[in-house]
């Protein structure tokens, strides 16, 4: 048995998040480099990042941060869980962003996020349309890696 199935049989779903995102972290030797793990443990730790950016900060401090160069690989990570509502948040977010695609650069990003006072407030509404949490993105998430057990560990 792996050491993702046991974090599945953990009673609590928060636990099982953790215990899944402590597994992969190992195999991560440094910060945003994510070279050493493939799609579907990206996929989770994408997952991760804008979870606790947006919950800690709202979009803007995703946008602002280093894991803003991530944007378009976050999408993607949602699409993969079937978040739908959470999906259609995400793309108002980066549609509201100044420049699409969402450069990679983190000076860049900052430099356009600076350029007007009125763009640090532009996520607002999206960010407590996130807090409402419609869709379970634990359990969605926890589903996904039960789907493709085989590519984690």
């Amino acid at each position: 048995m792996t050491s993702t199935e046991i974090a599945l049989l953990l009673n609590d779903d928060s636990e099982k998040i953790t215990r899944i995102g402590e597994i992969i972290g190992k195999k991560i030797s440094k910060k945003d480099h994510f070279e050493t793990l493939n799609e579907f443990e990206k996929n989770f730790i994408y997952i991760d990042i804008l979870e606790q950016n947006v919950t800690e900060g709202g979009f803007i401090q995703f946008f602002f941060n280093s894991c803003g160069q991530f944007t378009h690989e976050v999408f993607h990570a949602y699409v993969a869980i079937k978040a739908e509502k959470t999906v259609d948040i995400l793309t108002k977010a980066i549609f509201l962003f100044p420049e699409v695609p969402v450069p990679k650069n983190l000076k860049v990003r900052q430099a356009l996020l600076m350029q007007k006072e009125s763009n640090i407030d532009l996520w607002d509404e999206l960010d407590l349309q996130f807090e409402k949490y419609e869709d379970d993105i634990v359990q969605l998430t926890l589903n996904y890696v039960r789907e493709n057990i085989a590519y984690f560990d």
